[in-house]
């Protein structure tokens, strides 16, 4: 059946990158809510994109967090109500 083979839309996507290199890849991206806790971690694409799917909707919003390793080097927070949002990661 093609039609169950649909496309989802990324809920949260955007790019990671240095004002110095551009973008970067191999950056681990998480999403933590204080309800429903820390999402599966991506890593950002060479081209430094990255995405989330499959989020739920929520009134309070997510901390975004982005790690080289285990260190922390971004930490923003993103409301995300079901439609999608773009949040690009500048980092050091």
């Amino acid at each position: 059946m093609l039609g169950a083979l649909r496309a989802q839309a990324p809920a949260i996507s955007g790019t990671v990158f240095s004002y110095q290199s551009g973008p970067l890849g191999g950056v681990t991206v998480s999403l933590v809510h204080p309800v429903i806790g820390r999402s599966a971690p991506v890593v950002s694409a060479p081209g430094g994109w990255y995405y989330f799917v499959n989020i739920p909707p929520q009134s309070q919003p997510f901390y975004i967090e982005a790690y080289w390793g285990s260190q922390l080097l971004f930490r923003g927070q993103v409301l995300y109500q079901g439609w999608p949002v773009q949040v690009n990661i500048p980092l050091p």
